[in-house]
C-alpha cells in the first residue's frame, strides 16, 4: 500500500510538473511574439522574460524519479524480470491474490468511470467559456493535465476504502 501511494504521488507530481513546463513555454512563446511584432517593449519583454529552464529542470528531475521508482518496483516484484504493464502502470495491483485482483479491477472501473464523466464536463465548459476567455490555450493545458490527476486519486481513494473493508 505504501508503494502504491508514493507511486501515485510521483506520477500526479510528474503531471504537475509537465503541465507547468508546457503553460510556462506557452507564456514565453506569447511574450516572444508580442514582442517580436513589437507590441512590447524590449525592458517590458527583459523584465517578464519567463526562465523556463527551471522548469524544465524540475519536470527531468520527476521523471529521473518516477524511472527508477517504477524500475525499483517492478525488480523488486517480480525477482528480478520487468514486466511491461508494471512499467507503463505500476499503481496497479497485479499480484495473483484474487482479493486484491477484485479490489483493483472495481478501483480501475471507477477511475475510468470518473474519467469519462470529468472529459465531459471539461469539454462542455470549454464549449461554454471559451468565446469569453481571451486566450483559451494556457487554462486547457491545465484542464487536460486535471483528468489524469481525477482518476488517479479516484483509484487511489477506491483502492484505500475497498482494501479497508
Amino acid at each position: 500500500m505504501r508503494n502504491m501511494s508514493i507511486s501515485i504521488v510521483l506520477r500526479i507530481l510528474l503531471i504537475i510538473s509537465f503541465a507547468l513546463l508546457a503553460f510556462m513555454q506557452v507564456k514565453d512563446i506569447q511574450l516572444s511574439d508580442m514582442f517580436f511584432n513589437k507590441q512590447i517593449s524590449y525592458e517590458y519583454y527583459k523584465k517578464n522574460d519567463i526562465n523556463t529552464s527551471l522548469y524544465g529542470l524540475f519536470f527531468a528531475v520527476l521523471t529521473v524519479i518516477n524511472s527508477w521508482f517504477t524500475q525499483y518496483l517492478s525488480k523488486k516484484r517480480n525477482n528480478g524480470r520487468i514486466l511491461m504493464n508494471e512499467i507503463v502502470i505500476p499503481e496497479m495491483n497485479l499480484n495473483d491474490d484474487e482479493r486484491e485482483a477484485e479490489i483493483t479491477g472495481k478501483s480501475a472501473k471507477a477511475a475510468f468511470s470518473v474519467i469519462i464523466v470529468a472529459t465531459f464536463i471539461v469539454l462542455a465548459f470549454f464549449a461554454l467559456v471559451i468565446p469569453y476567455l481571451d486566450n483559451p490555450l494556457p487554462y486547457s493545458v491545465f484542464t487536460i493535465a486535471a483528468l489524469p490527476i481525477i482518476g488517479l486519486l479516484t483509484y487511489f481513494i477506491t483502492y484505500r476504502i475497498l482494501y479497508a473493508r
